[in-house]
């Protein structure tokens, strides 16, 4: 006790999934108050087509009332399916851009910790505007929920 388990996409290395369990293990020493040798974490890595079935109803959807941070899409959802779908298709752009300056950006990083998604989500964080030309609507304009979905569709193109 406690035992915490992670699901996501493969592709993370294994300095980063050790980085990542040795923050959730100090988050839930301070937390609970409980020492760092009863805490185990799994981390359990689906591929995106199988995400909706295998993660997504099970552990979302069917588990409401203990489910603490809900995600901000719906693959169920065929509107915003269809939505995510179109972005896609249309952001050829937007992939060449992406896959174009994380692979640099890994190259400039000499202290070993860097990797294309770190970049990218920096990007997402310091200069969400600028995917804008990728895109209909500029980041101001969207809601909350809106700027999860397009931080999602820019994070799938990776």
């Amino acid at each position: 006790m406690p035992h915490v388990s992670i699901k996501l996409y493969p592709g993370k290395d294994e300095g980063a999934k050790l980085r990542l369990t040795e923050k959730i293990t100090q988050a839930v020493v301070e937390e609970t108050g409980c020492r760092d040798a009863v805490v185990s974490i799994a981390i359990q890595e689906v591929e995106p087509k199988d995400w909706a079935q295998t993660v997504y109803q099970p552990d979302i959807l069917d588990c409401k009332g203990i489910l603490y941070k809900k995600p901000g899409y719906n693959p169920f959802d065929s509107s915003s399916q269809d939505e995510q779908e179109a972005e896609k298709k249309d952001k050829k752009g937007l992939m060449d851009y992406v896959r174009g300056a994380a692979p640099t950006s890994d190259t400039e990083d000499t202290t070993g910790n860097f990797n294309s998604m770190s970049w990218l989500d920096m990007e997402l964080e310091d200069n969400p505007h600028g995917f804008d030309p990728y895109f209909n609507r500029p980041w101001d304009t969207l809601s909350d929920e809106e700027k999860g979905k397009r931080a999602a569709v820019i994070r799938q193109v990776l």
